[in-house]
């Protein structure tokens, strides 16, 4: 990585926390100016009775998926309570390297530990193309996408899920707003899925700021077509969505600038 590649760059990033906190130190480090305006919070819920029956029954599952980074943080945490050691013969799966990262860090042995899976990625796999018959459990939060569930039970799965946080929007004062989506002005906005980039744009609306001049960092097509919906075309979608690729995307964003 080049040093100060982002000099005087000014980035808004919407992420929740941790995460903020994460890219914030990493653009810094190349220079950029950095503000942070959670667009999500990440509120861990209480397990079910259902749920924590799944977990002491989680060696009966073929296949287990991890939604996000808060997923594996939290289900880490609760199978812990039942398991002092992990189950074996399970296939353990991450979206996302953070997720992935996570559940490495407590030795979980992943079918594909490198790569960087959206969950369209992770059904065209070779291990979860064939899984009629197989017992899936799918760890997220409250009210998650339900591609993953629709397309596994369509392949002839048994699915289960356990939801462990909900995702809530946060409450800014319009002075809070305006200094960060106005007065910083942030030449590009890191919004990393559907329902940052609904709510910075409610909290835009609310503020009376236009933002058509900023380009949004976002996750994948789909979340650019919700950009497009709201009015907005300058979007990018950066390779993965580590600091480092974030930080390769904009640098070559800037120098296509010059």
């Amino acid at each position: 990585m080049i040093s100060q590649v982002l000099k005087e760059c000014k980035i808004l990033v919407c992420r929740p926390e941790p995460s903020a906190t994460e890219l914030t130190k990493a653009l810094t480090s190349v220079g950029a100016k950095v503000e942070t305006l959670p667009c999500v919070e990440i509120k861990a819920i209480e397990l079910s009775g259902e749920a924590r029956q799944r977990i002491l029954n989680l060696d009966s599952y073929d296949h287990i998926i991890v939604l996000s980074q808060h997923a594996a943080q939290l289900a880490v945490a609760a199978i812990d309570e039942y398991w002092p050691q992990l189950p074996v013969n399970q296939q353990w799966h991450a979206i996302g390297r953070k997720t992935a990262q996570t559940l490495e860090a407590v030795d979980i042995d992943l079918v594909d530990p490198i790569r960087d899976l959206s969950s369209e990625e992770l059904l065209n796999t070779e291990q979860l193309m064939h899984v009629k018959g197989k017992s899936v459990l799918i760890l997220r939060g409250l009210n998650g996408r339900n591609t993953l569930n629709i397309t596994l039970r369509n392949r002839g799965a048994k699915v289960d899920t356990i939801e462990l946080y909900e995702r809530c929007k946060p409450s800014y004062d319009a002075v809070t707003l305006k200094e960060k989506l106005e007065e910083f002005a942030p030449e590009y906005l890191v919004a990393l899925s559907g329902e940052t980039l609904r709510n910075l744009c409610q909290f835009a609306d609310s503020a009376n700021v236009d933002l058509s001049q900023s380009t949004f960092i976002l996750p994948s097509a789909r979340v650019v077509d919700i950009a497009i919906e709201y009015g907005f075309n300058l979007t990018y979608v950066p390779n993965n969505l580590m600091p480092i690729d974030i930080i390769r995307g904009i640098a070559s964003l800037q120098r296509s600038k010059v």
